[in-house]
Order: structure tokens, then sequence, then C-alpha cells
């Protein structure tokens, strides 16, 4: 997993108002940022500077709905941060709103 987060540390890329984005761009990066590049009537210049991270996204099997993202610090050492999935959250959601529920039905049979 190292080995494809490069070198670390942020990648700038430079642009001027008839460079191309650059190759390595992902589909949906490269299409939210096109709309915002196109030549404007009078525009004479333009630089634009485009900073991106490498950011690994690992979710283990069995890891009770919790992803790692692993990205180079500032350094050069692995960072790694975990969060609780989207699945996860959705699960806490539903329990929570389960849980709601049940008082409000407790609630409205008492009284």
């Amino acid at each position: 997993m190292a080995s494809g987060l490069g070198s670390g540390g942020w990648h700038t890329d430079r642009l001027g108002i008839q460079d191309p984005l650059p190759d390595d761009l992902s589909p949906d990066h490269r299409s939210a940022l096109e709309p915002h590049l196109r030549l404007r009537k009078g525009e004479k210049e333009r630089e634009v500077v485009i900073k991106r991270l490498t950011v690994v996204k690992a979710t283990p099997p069995y890891s009770d709905n919790l992803e790692f993202y692993v990205f180079r610090s500032s350094d050069g050492r692995l960072d790694v941060r975990r969060r609780v999935s989207e699945e996860g959250r959705r699960k806490v959601f539903l329990a929570v709103a389960t849980v709601v529920a049940l008082v409000v039905l407790v609630l409205v049979l008492t009284h």
C-alpha cells in the first residue's frame, strides 16, 4: 500500500490559460474542475493552482464498520486516520431511530 502513495506531501500543479488538466486526475475530479476552467469572454490570462494529496482508503474485512485513510504526512511517514464507515453510520442512525420510536411508543401507551 505504501508504494501507491508516492513520495508524500502535496502535489502542486500550476496551470495557465491554455494548459490542460494533469493526466493523472480521476474522471470525477476532472468533471468537477472542467466547468470552472472554461475560457471566459475577454479573459486574457489566468493561473490555476491545483494541490493534491494521494490518499488510500482501506476497509479491512471484519473491521466492524471501520475504514482507514492512509497518506504520507509532510515528514514522509505514513499517517493513518480511522473513521466509521457510511454503513456503520447508517446502522447507528437506524439503532437510534428504533430506540426513539420505542420510547415514544412506551410513552404513548402508558398515558
